[in-house]
């Protein structure tokens, strides 16, 4: 499986455990207000209530709310092995997947701020010998998430699989069954239809293999009676099942009970779900006595229920199929749905609007998502004033963000935390004035690179505040969405750049661009001299650079991405010419790199292309 396809798996797999887990939640909400509210509201308003449920399973994103009900009840305090696993980053689907930093050292982002540091931390040495290693550590880290998804997985097509099977006999049922078009009962149909307000094109057919009077299909409905049961219908029990039937074909009930079955293949493993569709289609079917006693007189409302009882003395079951919507029940349901045909009356509007009042209020607590909170990225404070002061100006990092790509994620940590540990007890021995004046200067560069895109370099005379390195970096890193912004920047450069290349295969459009300035060179010996002389704990100076020590292109055509690069190349010992890297296919995209003149070139795609094309096209995309 390519690093794409994985990662877009577990991405949606994450969406379907966090969506099942918010619906259960909803669930025994509307079960509980069900129960409460039994006697208060109406059969239709009670079939509505489960309206936020499938909204909340089909919600692909949610804006964030205070009010949200899972600020509260969260996943992630329930069960965090599972939100954990389940995450993905979405940097992980672009193509440049490599840890960059074992195959060339660049720029990482500071986890304090916008700046960058000169090596990524933790050290290049550490990450080096743990190379060989990470697709495997990458691999035990994700089994059981992988596990579940299989199991999952099987689940979804063995389910999606007997729906198509018994889809197929359903319509053979129909084709087998025949169109009744006699007189009286023509009649009788095209009455019943007129009474109900239904304008679609409807067939009526007679056919033993269909269970129970029912309605098939949603966009060429038709109506399916047994004839065994026809011939013991009168007139009036005709027009009652007929009325039922057309009061699931006016409310598209049929369309939602494929939507309905469509959520439960894949929530399949959530058993509050399966309740869920079942009380649902109880309530679908009270929903429509309702529609259809809504239009008949309240002398009616008794011979409705005892023609019920009648089609059971034929039919006793669940239409399960969600081909299927029908007037059937089990002699369990008979009870409470006789008691709502007994009591029924005519539209209460202030009943209507309590109902709707509840369904508001139920979706502006759970169709919307937690509120992310500042307070886990707080550090709390330290009941000594200086131990404040001193994490005041260490780059500290509450909440772990974990570089792109397959890393030994517990060995990064700890190197962090050494890290952290060195930068704590250097500022303990900080004077308040330099760490007054470490907080001001490193504010002020932040604004001016923000306010003018200038790149600084800050020289840190303690360099164990800065994660052991004497240098980092502010600005210097220019992105584009538009290809000929990236051009207009890059035809002002000295030296090489990248274009877009002539033989980009067709239908492959522009994504981004990112241009970053030196990261190396004799102006470094400056900034460390220049910083040293000045004394201060920091000390700050703009760098102007002319040419760039890395660009980036990238090009996709919707599914597969191909990016092109260039990089300066720190060591004089390396290769010459064009090669590949040895790095696992199965993980990795397959990159060629081309070294020349003290810079790398490279490309990658995401799909199988040959080293040939790949040469080809990077030739065709470098400028000198």
């Amino acid at each position: 499986m390519s690093p794409t396809l994985h990662e877009n798996l577990l991405s949606f797999f994450g969406w379907v455990i966090r969506g099942s887990f918010m619906a259960s939640i909803l669930i025994v909400l509307v079960l509980i207000l069900q129960f409460l509210l039994r006697n208060k509201i109406e059969a239709r308003w009670k079939y509505w209530l489960w309206l936020p449920v499938a909204i909340r399973l089909l919600l692909p994103w949610a804006p964030e709310s205070s009010l949200s009900l899972y600020n509260v009840l969260s996943l992630e305090a329930i069960a965090p092995g599972i939100h954990q696993q389940t995450q993905v980053s979405s940097g992980g689907k672009e193509a440049g997947r490599i840890s960059e930093a074992t195959v060339h050292v660049e720029r990482s982002i500071n986890p304090g701020a916008s700046g960058t540091s000169e090596v990524p931390a933790p050290s290049l040495e550490s990450g080096l010998v743990q190379e060989s290693g990470f697709w495997w550590n990458g691999f035990n880290q994700i089994g059981f998430t992988n596990t579940l998804i299989a199991v999952w997985f099987a689940g979804v097509l063995l389910l999606a699989a007997k729906t198509i099977y018994d889809q197929l006999r359903l319509k053979q049922a129909l084709r087998a069954g025949r169109k009744i078009d006699t007189p009286f009962l023509s009649a009788v149909f095209h009455e019943t239809k007129q009474q109900l307000g239904v304008k679609q094109n409807v067939q009526f057919l007679s056919s033993e293999r269909i269970p129970g009077p029912a309605v098939v299909g949603f966009s060429k409905p038709a109506i399916a009676i047994s004839p065994s049961l026809l011939i013991t219908l009168k007139k009036d029990q005709l027009q009652y099942i007929l009325a039922h039937e057309f009061a699931h074909i006016q409310r598209r009930d049929v369309a939602v009970n494929w939507l309905m079955h469509t959520i439960l293949i894949i929530h399949w493993f959530n058993p509050l779900l399966w309740l869920a569709v079942r009380k649902a289609r109880q309530d679908q079917e009270m929903a429509c006595d309702a529609c259809a006693l809504n239009r008949m007189s309240p002398q009616q409302n008794n011979a409705y229920g005892q023609t019920i009882i009648h089609v059971l003395e034929h039919f006793s079951g669940n239409q399960r199929q969600p081909g299927l919507a029908g007037l059937s029940a089990t002699h369990k349901q008979m009870k409470r749905r006789l008691t709502m045909i007994k009591h029924f009356h005519k539209k209460s509007y202030r009943l209507s609007i309590l109902a709707m009042g509840m369904i508001i209020a139920l979706g502006s607590v759970t169709l919307v998502n937690a509120k992310e909170s500042d307070a886990g990225s707080v550090t709390p404070q330290a009941p000594v004033q200086s131990e404040q002061d001193s994490k005041a100006v260490v780059n500290n990092v509450p909440d772990m963000i974990y570089p792109e790509g397959d890393i030994d994620r517990e060995l990064y940590k700890k190197e962090l935390e050494k890290a952290q540990k060195k930068a704590e007890v250097a500022a303990k021995a900080l004077t308040p004035e330099e760490k007054k004046y470490i907080e001001a200067e490193t504010h002020r560069v932040k604004k001016l690179s923000n306010e003018t895109g200038d790149m600084y370099v800050l020289y840190h005379k303690y360099k164990d505040l800065n994660s052991g390195l004497d240098l980092s970096y502010w600005g210097g890193i220019e992105t584009f969405s538009a290809y000929e912004d990236y051009l207009k920047r890059a035809s002002t450069l000295e030296g090489s750049i990248l274009k877009q290349p002539a033989n980009l295969p067709e239908g492959y459009k522009f994504s981004k661009a990112r241009i970053e300035g030196p990261t190396e060179g004799t102006f470094l010996d400056e900034v460390r001299a220049e910083g040293k002389k000045s004394g201060k704990p920091v000390y700050a100076k703009r760098i102007d650079w002319k040419e760039a020590a890395t660009i980036r292109l990238e090009y996709t055509n919707g599914k597969d991405t191909l990016a092109i690069s260039k990089y300066t190349l720190d060591s004089e010992g390396s290769k010459k010419g064009f090669f590949e890297d040895d790095f696992p296919a199965h993980i990795y995209p397959k990159y060629v790199f081309w070294h020349e003149g003290g810079f790398e070139y490279s490309i990658s795609a995401t799909w199988d292309m040959s080293k040939e094309q790949k040469i080809e096209m990077l030739k065709a995309a470098v400028q000198k």
